[in-house]
């Protein structure tokens, strides 16, 4: 990916900070996007030899995160990789103590901002062979009751719209893919008291297992890959 351009939101830690991590070794200059500060990601990236640039902003601001991505393409007004990692979880499981309020955060995050990431970056992927990938999860192909309705509902959502731009953007030379990863060891899911042993693996998900994965999706060994979502949880859901 020598000489590639990509972006990589929710960066500033956990998986999306390894994906932006996995990218850079691979080659390409990556803009590290997160509402809060990604300059440990910038530095991490920087020590082990790569190119990196950090930017703050909030995804659900489409104004803002259209200037943030404009900003990312560069003089050359281009982009080669689009990868959407940044989300919300959610405080409530059980639908009977659902607030609105959570609803309308998680779905204003985990969707629209999805979408306005997509949107913004649009102009800057299509014309050549670029990527886009998108973080989606194990519960948005399956449910379950590890995670409330509204996110269950957010990341199906995320498939769905990979789906959308697979289908609306190959002759744009956009190829789109999500991951759906299991239960990821970071600070997200640390608080929530999950087992060790709800796959046959029997242990979490270390990040960079799904950073790997979606390097893999933006380079070009996946040339051929559009508009599917890898599962990668252990064995937990299969096929």
């Amino acid at each position: 990916m020598a000489g590639q351009r990509a972006v990589v939101t929710g960066a500033a830690r956990g998986i999306g900070s390894r994906i932006a991590v996995e990218l850079a070794l691979a080659g390409a200059h990556v803009t590290v996007l997160d509402l809060h500060d990604p300059a440990d990601t910038v530095a991490e990236i920087t020590k082990l030899g790569g190119s990196a640039a950090g930017l703050r902003a909030d995804i659900t601001d489409r104004e803002g995160i259209a200037a943030a991505i404009a900003e990312a393409a560069g003089p050359q007004q281009r982009l080669d990789t689009l990868v959407t990692c940044a989300a919300v979880y959610g405080d409530t499981v059980a639908i009977d103590d659902l607030p609105e309020s959570e609803v309308d955060f998680v779905l204003g995050v985990n969707v629209k901002g999805t979408l306005w990431c997509i949107k913004s970056a649009l102009p800057f992927l299509r014309g050549h062979d670029s990527r886009v990938v998108c973080i989606g999860s194990v519960a948005g192909k399956v449910g379950g009751v590890l995670a409330g309705p509204h996110y269950v509902a957010s990341k199906g959502a995320v498939h769905a719209v990979v789906k959308w731009l697979a289908k609306t953007e190959a002759r744009n030379g956009v190829l789109a893919n999500a991951v759906a990863p299991g239960v990821v060891d970071t600070e997200m899911v640390r608080d929530k008291g999950y087992s060790e042993n709800y796959n046959p693996l029997g242990r979490l998900a270390r990040a960079e297992e799904i950073a790997r994965v979606a390097a893999f999706l933006a380079s070009p060994a996946a040339s051929y890959m559009t508009g599917t979502v890898v599962d990668v949880n252990g064995g937990y859901a299969m096929g």
